[in-house]
């Protein structure tokens, strides 16, 4: 009876507070006018008068691997389907980064550094333009143009141009994988976003956050050697025209098998491999950005995947010389694309290919149908794919909102990987702590709804993956499976090639859950603080614990008994709503051993998390002066340091984020206090000189040297 009061009071609050403006947490100028203007409406769906301006593409390119010499020409047509007249354009220039005095955020190749785009050629609706002149002014990475009369609403700009730029050698997102194979995106002058918040996008791009695009048609022909074979956004439309027929034939076969066709061969490429064609003709339709990569000798596999009734077609594409590690990888894809289209997020796979392209210097990087990866790693591949959902499919502004796409990717890789994959049924948001632990309270802390283009590389990488991880898994654990997959679904399917912000998020929840959520997503998204969740007592069977910071967390209550077995109590981070100290009561409480709470959980002190106390556990146990030191971690070239902290031994590994007290276990080993990280030190003649480290949360294995 409790709980439908509780539930009833909740739905009328919620019914309330969505007749009138925001008053439970910070709604800035610019989004609270959205609301006004009925482009977006307060229950989470896109208001009457939303829109959004598209552009469209006709391009041509020629590439010279010897130069790295990128020459395009082509047509973009925007499209104004804004109720605004435009006064200015504004078009990027993405390679300007490269360009000399421009700021980056990260260090570049020397050899980079130069002139950037070079633009040959302008022409805006048949009128030739003087760039330098009045019209025509470049800034950063964007070019403006002024208009001599307004485009009005509804009307349609015309800009043909004709450029020169380089394929960098900074493998950064984008460049040369090796001297003849390259990955190339940002190639082309992009029309900005102009959109019903901020107006014109007019950040400059600096290598840190990433990209906002419109929605838009691509008709693209590339001109390479023949030599070489692309791959590209969209769908081939010259196949027969460009293979050889041994080549043709493997490909249409791949086109209808579920088991993967090696289409190009180590055998191919032996006797000096030659396509029929030079230039490649692509076609993509609906979507933000196009991208393509080229090589003379990187070996393709392919293989289709039904998704709703349709054939996608997953490829992979990968040096021959490393052709043992990737003979899985095809297969991986599909699997990880049959889990997002039917499990989570349950929605299909949008569009009619993908393709995973291997030679990144470090991580990965995405673009509709394609990813960019450093090597095979499944959860870096699932990572990349799932981008296809978020920023690609939902178009989101990574500029301002990086969490808002790299905080899914790492969520929903993680669901796909542990629980589908690895069969692992253990509570998601355990796997974030090493990450955020260290990071959390600090001064860099800052609120995530913080714009993304304000932070660096202090807290940039923190505020979009772990983090809004962790506040996802929260979510989806308060709301349960069912209903988090119902808003989750819902939020997709209403936002799908449209571009929501976080209040379109926040509230598209909260209409489809139909829970007041604010208490969720005030501290974590509006507030700087941390959680901190201290064992008050433990007394007659029962466990009073209290928060003592600001920010809600799940209460994970691990228990151990005298005769060896062991218990757990969970409850949803909700329950703090219910006051800032709560009572737990402990099953067979006279024959508890020790109590945990929150040991895989981010909290500001863990030595007050446990019963008896960390140190008292620890006294059962003998600790080697000789684990204390640093370890280097072989072929990472990292540092491990394991060092006493108020008499206990601690780990920090800065590299990985992650630093935690050591509880050591009745075998030798020992592990971190959420038991992400196990670790067995190596003893030679009586002395410690090595570790052996299971890192659960990403799956791997590492082997340390004693220095």
């Amino acid at each position: 009876m409790l709980h439908k009061i509780i539930l009833t009071n909740s739905l009328v609050f919620f019914c309330l507070w969505a007749q009138a403006q925001e008053s439970r947490f910070f709604m800035p100028k610019e989004i609270r006018q959205a609301y006004e203007k009925g482009t977006r409406g307060m229950d989470g769906k896109p208001g009457l008068k939303y829109w959004q301006n598209t552009a469209d593409y006709k391009l041509e390119v020629k590439v010279e691997p010897a130069t790295r010499r990128i020459d395009g020409k082509g047509t973009a047509v925007y499209n104004n389907q804004s109720p605004d007249d435009l006064n200015t354009l504004v078009v990027r220039l993405y390679y300007d980064v490269f360009r000399k005095a421009n700021p980056r955020a990260e260090r570049v190749d020397p050899e980079d550094i130069g002139e950037g785009v070079e633009l040959k050629k302008l022409v805006l609706n048949g009128k030739s333009l003087e760039i330098g002149g009045r019209e025509v002014q470049r800034y950063g990475t964007n070019l403006f143009i002024r208009l001599a009369e307004p485009l009005k609403a509804g009307q349609k700009a015309t800009l043909d141009c004709e450029w020169t730029q380089y394929v960098p050698l900074t493998n950064e997102r984008t460049g040369v994988a090796d001297s003849t194979s390259f990955f190339i995106a940002y190639w082309y002058p992009q029309f900005a976003v102009y959109d019903d918040v901020f107006g014109w996008d007019t950040q400059d791009y600096s290598l840190r956050t990433e990209f906002y695009n419109n929605l838009g048609n691509f008709d693209v022909k590339i001109t390479v050697p023949k030599s070489f074979s692309v791959w590209a956004t969209g769908v081939l439309q010259n196949a027969q025209e460009i293979y050889p027929k041994a080549v043709f034939d493997r490909y249409q076969k791949a086109l209808k098998s579920t088991e993967t066709v090696q289409i190009l061969q180590a055998s191919d490429l032996k006797v000096g491999y030659a396509n029929l064609s030079e230039t490649w003709h692509f076609k993509a339709e609906e979507v933000s950005d196009f991208a393509f990569a080229m090589s003379d000798h990187y070996l393709w596999d392919a293989a289709t995947q039904k998704v709703d009734n349709r054939e996608v077609l997953v490829s992979s594409v990968y040096p021959q010389a490393d052709a043992e590690n990737y003979q899985e990888l095809t297969a991986i894809q599909q699997q990880i694309m049959k889990h997002f289209s039917e499990d989570v997020p349950g929605i299909p796979y949008p569009y009619p290919r993908f393709t995973t392209f291997i030679g990144l210097q470090g991580g990965g990087m995405e673009f509709p149908m394609m990813a960019y990866n450093q090597n095979e790693d499944e959860g870096l591949t699932a990572h990349e794919m799932y981008h296809s959902y978020f920023p690609m499919y939902v178009r989101i502004n990574e500029r301002r909102f990086a969490w808002m796409d790299e905080g899914w990717a790492d969520y929903i890789t993680d669901i796909v990987m542990k629980r589908y994959l690895a069969k692992d049924p253990e509570p998601l948001f355990g796997a974030y702590k090493t990450s955020i632990q260290e990071m959390m309270g600090s001064y860099e802390d800052l609120p995530l709804i913080t714009s993304s283009q304000f932070m660096d590389d202090s807290n940039y990488g923190y505020a979009s993956y772990p983090l809004p991880a962790f506040v996802y898994s929260m979510l989806h654990h308060h709301l349960g499976d069912d209903l988090f997959k119902k808003a989750y679904q819902e939020y997709i399917r209403r936002w799908a090639k449209k571009s929501p912000t976080p209040y379109d998020f926040f509230y598209t929840f909260e209409n489809v859950s139909k829970q007041d959520l604010s208490w969720l997503w005030k501290p974590w998204f509006f507030e700087q603080g941390y959680a901190d969740i201290q064992i008050k007592g433990f007394q007659g069977g029962q466990l009073t614990i209290q928060n003592k910071g600001n920010r809600p967390v799940p209460v994970y209550v691990e228990i151990a008994y005298k005769d060896g077995k062991e218990d757990k109590i969970l409850a949803s981070a909700a329950t703090w709503q219910k006051g800032a100290e709560q009572k737990i009561t402990i099953p067979n409480a006279a024959q508890v051993k020790s109590l945990s709470v929150n040991g895989n959980v981010a909290d500001l002190n863990e030595m007050d998390n446990f019963y008896p106390s960390l140190k008292e556990q620890v006294k059962e146990f003998t600790i080697l002066d000789g684990i204390y030191g640093v370890y280097l971690i072989q072929g990472y070239n990292i540092e491990m340091t394991v060092m006493q902290k108020e008499g206990l031994p601690f780990l920090k590994l800065p590299a990985a984020g992650m630093e935690s007290y050591l509880m050591p276990k009745a075998d030798g080993s020992y592990t971190t206090l959420d038991k992400m990280l196990l670790i067995e030190f190596k003893e030679e003649s009586g002395k410690i000189t090595g570790l052996k480290a299971q890192l659960r949360q990403y799956g791997i294995e590492i082997q340390g040297t004693k220095k």
